[in-house]
């Protein structure tokens, strides 16, 4: 049978069209081409909108094989148009249409199906031609944009593996983003003109990504959801320093018995958020990105420790050169920094006021738990407590807390008199105690905080950290391990600065360090609203740091632990409990100066 070839007018054989030939016309003569099948010339037909595309008018119907070129999505020139060509699919396709790249072509006087529409366009996908974040359509009179998220999960779907989907405009989530494979999602834009994805009302969740969760996240701003209802002090706006927050940006964890995300996020903005990035897992990078009015920016956890996991250590963490800002401000503000003391009935009836999934740090006070001092535990459901988050108490569906291991904490008498501080934290490890491994904070920019990390340390390392305005406590960590210590630690804090200098509320020393085998090194501390350095740790070396002016009684530094070396530091203007004290067992003190 000889092959069908596409003709010319003067019947000559062409044995394929070129690039030049697009617009239908024959390479040799110059003249019309004609389709193989339908034996006349392949058109091209413009239309204003999609909806105009996908229902053409009676006088002008196109065949499988033309072309259109459409301007816009929603409005001419909004950046979801494109290039399309009508194919007539075997088999069903509705399955395939997806309001992006693949659009349904249906006659509009008897709604008969033509074929569909395949987008040709080239390059990265892009959610403006899923009708969203469409920038030239702003402020536009267009109807209301619905299913966001399924608009976003489809742009995913429709990109390859590893693959760009750039986002622009201004989008609202009305529901949780499930992401199903590995791709990037790209801003277009820079500063305040890059994209920002909203949490629409109520929305706890913005992304989750639940399996071999590898992603990268370049130049979006995300924005929480406040509640209109939250508490409020004077004159301090809902939203402010992360009051009224109630959303999750990224939930992220692995169910497939691997501990590894692989995630990247640079040149982001997270804005009113309950927390930022929450990763339940190891390999997270953030860089360049802004956390702004949260009540928590970061928090670590551990992967699955019950369903087959053999590795649940947590490493390869590396937060670099990223902002912090009034995430807490230092306003008494409720919604921020809340202390609940534990009642006499063990009822657990003191958690009113915290809420389900909130991060609360476990001051012993008078009780006899025996819940290591500065242990971080996270509020499940009804008034209960857990060593760790679950992806379960988060997303519908995940794992739950016996799947992941999680570890409930009996609230009863030997927790009367211990309390559980909900104080905002830029960056928060829990239940990492003697699974915490190497990481790297570095170079971050600290300013209206009122704590920076709090967390087991690891062998990990805080270094380059500049912290302006702080109103708490810099730096905290627990005892290595909840119920148990491990003093073969070997992390370092190096080289950071936290200035507490002005007349507001604050509290707590600059440094709380409770682990063992820590280098704390060449730091500057000034106006702590009580001790400079607090050491309780073994085999811990302080060397080279200095404090000015410690306030409240509190000493310089101040070390009550065992086989600690203290040496050239210094103390300036010393308050009146002193400038450097160190006690313990075979601690080793040489070569301070305190300057009155």
């Amino acid at each position: 049978m000889r092959r069908s070839v596409a003709t010319c007018c003067n019947r000559r054989r062409i044995g394929k069209m070129d690039a030049a030939c697009h617009a239908g016309r024959c390479r040799r003569c110059r003249r019309g081409a004609f389709h193989p099948r339908s034996k006349r010339p392949m058109a091209i037909f413009t239309y204003l909108t999609v909806a105009a595309m996908q229902q053409p008018p009676v006088g002008a119907l196109p065949s499988p094989g033309d072309t259109a070129i459409v301007a816009g999505y929603h409005v001419y020139d909004d950046d979801g148009g494109g290039t399309f060509r009508l194919e007539l699919p075997d088999g069903a396709y509705e399955h395939r249409i997806d309001g992006g790249m693949v659009f349904d072509c249906v006659r509009s006087d008897t709604s008969t199906r033509i074929g569909v529409w395949r987008r040709i366009d080239q390059g990265p996908v892009r959610t403006a031609w899923y009708g969203i974040g469409n920038v030239r359509a702003i402020g536009t009179e267009i109807a209301p944009v619905t299913a966001t998220a399924e608009r976003i999960e489809k742009a995913i779907a429709a990109a390859g593996v590893g693959e760009a989907v750039i986002v622009s405009g201004s989008i609202t989530l009305d529901r949780t983003v499930h992401m199903s494979k590995t791709v990037q999602l790209k801003g277009e834009g820079e500063g305040w003109d890059r994209p920002v994805i909203k949490a629409g009302e109520n929305l706890k969740v913005m992304f989750t990504r639940e399996a071999s969760t590898r992603f990268w996240v370049t130049g979006i701003s995300f924005e929480g959801w406040v509640d209109p209802t939250a508490q409020t002090i004077g004159n301090v706006a809902r939203g402010t320093a992360g009051i009224g927050t109630r959303t999750i940006g990224f939930v992220l964890f692995n169910d497939d018995t691997e501990a590894d995300l692989d995630c990247e996020f640079a040149f982001c903005r997270f804005y009113r958020m309950k927390v930022g990035i929450l990763a339940m897992g190891r390999s997270v990078l953030t860089t360049r990105t802004h956390f702004s009015s949260c009540r928590y920016g970061i928090v670590v956890a551990p992967s699955d420790t019950a369903g087959g996991e053999t590795d649940s250590s947590v490493r390869a963490l590396t937060f670099h050169a990223n902002r912090f800002h009034s995430c807490g401000s230092h306003y008494d503000l409720p919604d921020l920094s809340l202390v609940v003391e534990i009642e006499a009935d063990g009822t657990g009836a003191a958690f009113d006021g915290l809420s389900e999934g909130d991060f609360v740090v476990f001051h012993k006070g008078s009780s006899t738990s025996d819940l290591l001092e500065g242990s971080v535990l996270v509020v499940g459901p009804s008034n209960t407590l857990y060593d760790r988050p679950w992806p379960g108490l988060f997303v519908a569906g995940a794992p739950d807390a016996a799947a992941w291991g999680a570890l409930q904490i009996n609230v009863d008498a030997k927790l009367v008199g211990a309390t559980l501080d909900r104080t905002s934290t830029c960056i928060m490890t829990v239940g990492l105690a003697n699974r915490l491994k190497g990481g790297l904070i570095s170079d971050v920019y600290v300013d209206d905080c009122r704590r920076f990390y709090h967390g087991a340390m690891g062998e990990m390392r805080i270094a380059g950290v500049t912290g302006y305005r702080g109103y708490g406590t810099m730096i905290e960590t627990p005892a290595e391990g909840l119920f148990e210590t491990k003093p073969g630690i070997s992390g370092a804090v190096q080289g950071c600065q936290w200035t507490c200098n002005l007349d507001v509320t604050r509290s707590g020393a600059a440094m709380v360090i409770r682990s063992s085998g820590l280098v704390i090194a060449d730091n500057l501390i000034v106006d702590p609203a009580g001790s400079g350095i607090t050491v309780a740790g073994q085999r811990c070396v302080v060397r080279g740091n200095v404090v000015r002016r410690p306030r409240s009684g509190g000493w310089g530094i101040d070390v009550n632990g065992v086989k600690c070396v203290v040496t050239g530091n210094v103390v300036d203007q010393p308050g009146s409990a002193g400038g450097v004290q160190v006690l313990g067992a075979a601690n080793i003190s040489t070569g301070n100066e305190v300057l009155v």
